[in-house]
């Protein structure tokens, strides 16, 4: 929804332009930034077989607002991806996610 309403990091595609051509998870808090490498390379050979490619990768509110090791994450990232990197998504982050707030 931040993408269509262009919210947040989103916003800088008001002009129109972007999609989403991938979504993919970091391995959640025992996995590693090579999990994350490892799912951008299969992502990039995946669009190939489409034509297609990455302008930028966003890096998710998850990441950024809770993960202990967003700094390595992202300097992994930044450091294999070969193309932008934007340090969040959007703003929405329930205070609880079950339960009464």
């Amino acid at each position: 929804m931040a993408l269509s309403r262009k919210e947040g990091e989103f916003k800088r595609y008001e002009n129109g332009g972007a999609e989403i051509v991938g979504i993919m998870e970091c391995g959640g808090c025992e996995g590693n930034k090579n999990r994350v490498i490892c799912s951008l390379a299969l992502l990039k050979m995946q669009l190939s077989a489409l034509n297609e490619k990455v302008d930028a990768v966003h890096v998710g509110t998850c990441i950024m607002k809770f993960c202990k090791r967003k700094d390595d994450l992202i300097e992994a990232i930044k450091d294999k991806a070969g193309v932008e990197v934007v340090e969040g998504t959007h703003a929405y982050a329930p205070p609880t996610i079950f339960g009464q707030s």
